[in-house]
């Protein structure tokens, strides 16, 4: 976000280390202007941010004038040879570093590059503190984050106002200072915010507090979050609290439309009768509806009639085995409800939300098509057969065609994996000019299975064989004339309602083990007689 100049002064005789540093190629987001000159004059030392002193530096009154003159973030650095080290004990604590004559080259740039990196840190944490600055003075409630002791370190402009101190009034003080109360007007008042520092200190966790504060003379009503600072070895050593002041707030239902409104996804709340009270901003613009058009109707009031869509059609409704999805073209919702009850444990209503789970979704998806795909030639494997098998009944004239590469063995053993590999994917992409995506399934090695369902002659299973085999005359031996490589298929077909896959496997099977021991590179149909050409 930010570009910074760092400007270099060197006073030196010669261009020595000016040489060296120029070799130093900038880090990112900085650029150098390197100025060396023999002496001080005109240098406008203010605006360096690094200052090489190579001469005079058997003067500490020089030294210490020049350290005078500095910007006070900018780094001063003296270079010694062994006959004026003695000088340290004068400037020492007023140099950043020392560099020792005659310079190794080595040495040079590793130590500058440490202040590079120094420099660097300082103005990243400068920015980040900027950051949380801009970010805690733009928001309207309080804001404050505290020390293990209880001293504030930073608060926001709100928490300023109310108060009525200054950040500087503020910073390192206690809670009683700052609210202006005495410890006895806290121990005789409903005040809790130092209980409640406790409480979240001692369970390390995110609270959420109603807490009284006396505000200039008035008391005022706050919602406050509070959780644990860690430092790096998980020890806490503050809080930071975030506080909306809920004083004018009228009931209940004012209060939880402030809550839903600050959620991330769509939320909508019905009564017993499942009549929608009340929506939040997100629920409208997700669903393109106004709390108008659905206040006091049902909460089906903007789900079409089938129940398959909203009334809009911009929303598919998919009922999972426990969950209820809404998709879009680009966004998938969990629809998550849960009963109200009211203090008597008695159902008062119902709270729906509408998670996005457009990544989990997406990534489920993904998994399990990689799961049942075939990586090589991108049909079903057998996995995703096995599943298909399971869920789906045989029916009645479902055709399953056995198709095995014949020699295919001989082609990896003369040729090599990768061609046998090159076959494979030939033949697949025939099959799927042949069949649609879902009805092809390569169970490993040369074998592939096509399921087809409502097959009513026996006619079209062998034509749908004649066009595989005339695709691969006609395609893949052209494109591999130096193979011996064919294809031989086993047709069966269920005709009498009873037949399981099992079954209609192993009738295919011997189908084509006999077209195999037919001389191959044809088709046979099963059938109570044996396999038919």
């Amino acid at each position: 976000m930010y570009q910074r100049l760092l400007k270099i002064f060197i006073l030196a005789q010669d261009p020595q280390l000016e040489s060296i540093l120029k070799k130093l190629r900038p880090l990112e987001q900085f650029s150098h202007e390197i100025i060396c000159q023999p002496h001080a004059n005109g240098a406008r030392l203010a605006d360096c941010s690094v200052i090489i002193l190579d001469s005079f530096t058997s003067n500490s009154s020089f030294i210490k004038k020049i350290h005078s003159e500095k910007n006070k973030d900018s780094f001063l650095i003296g270079c010694f040879t062994t006959e004026n080290l003695n000088m340290l004990a004068e400037v020492h604590d007023i140099l950043d570093q020392v560099w020792v004559r005659p310079f190794a080259e080595e040495k040079i740039l590793s130590s500058f590059k440490k202040i590079m990196n120094g420099i660097k840190e300082s103005e990243d944490a400068s920015l980040t503190q900027r950051y949380l600055d801009t970010l805690i003075d733009s928001l309207p409630d309080l804001i404050w984050f505290k020390d293990a002791r209880g001293s504030h370190l930073k608060v926001n402009n709100s928490f300023c106002k109310a108060v009525n101190k200054t950040k500087k009034q503020i910073q390192d003080r206690g809670h009683y200072y700052i609210w202006d109360i005495e410890p006895e007007e806290y121990a005789k008042g409903e005040y809790v915010c130092l209980e409640s520092e406790e409480i979240v200190l001692n369970k390390k966790e995110t609270c959420l507090f109603d807490e009284t504060v006396k505000c200039q003379d008035e008391l005022r009503k706050f919602k406050t979050y509070k959780s644990p600072i860690f430092d790096k070895d998980g020890r806490v050593i503050g809080t930071v609290g975030f506080a909306h002041d809920i004083t004018d707030l009228q009931n209940l239902m004012i209060e939880l439309k402030i809550l839903m409104e600050s959620l991330p996804f769509a939320v909508m709340v019905a009564d017993r009768d499942k009549i929608i009270t009340l929506i939040n901003q997100k629920f409208m613009e997700l669903f393109s509806l106004d709390q108008r058009d659905l206040a006091g109707s049902r909460i089906d009031s903007f789900i079409d009639e089938s129940r398959k869509f909203t009334r809009s059609k911009k929303w598919i409704i998919e009922q999972e085995e426990e969950n209820t999805l809404m998709l879009s073209q680009d966004t998938v919702l969990k629809i998550h409800n849960e009963p109200l009850l009211d203090i008597f444990g008695i159902l008062a209503g119902y709270i729906y939300l509408f998670v996005d789970i457009t990544l989990e979704h997406s990534h489920k998806n993904r998994l399990l098509m990689d799961a049942n795909t075939d990586h090589l030639t991108g049909l079903n494997n057998r996995r995703s057969l096995q599943d298909f098998m399971r869920k789906t009944p045989c029916q009645h004239s479902t055709a399953l065609l056995l198709a095995d590469l014949d020699n295919f063995k001989e082609v990896n053993d003369q040729f090599g994996h990768d061609e046998g590999d090159r076959i494979l994917v030939a033949f697949s992409t025939l099959l799927q000019q042949i069949f649609h995506a879902d009805n092809l399934f390569r169970l490993g090695g040369d074998e592939f299975a096509i399921v087809l369902p409502d097959m009513k002659k026996n006619e079209a299973p062998c034509q749908y064989a004649e066009k595989i085999l005339t695709g691969f005359d006609s395609v893949l031996l052209k494109q591999f004339p130096h193979t011996r490589v064919s294809v031989s298929i086993g047709i069966a077909i269920d005709v009498d309602d009873s037949e399981n896959f099992g079954e209609l496997f192993r009738r295919a099977d011997m189908a084509l083990y006999e077209a195999k021991n037919a001389g191959k590179s044809a088709f046979r149909f099963w059938s109570h007689h044996g396999a038919d050409p």
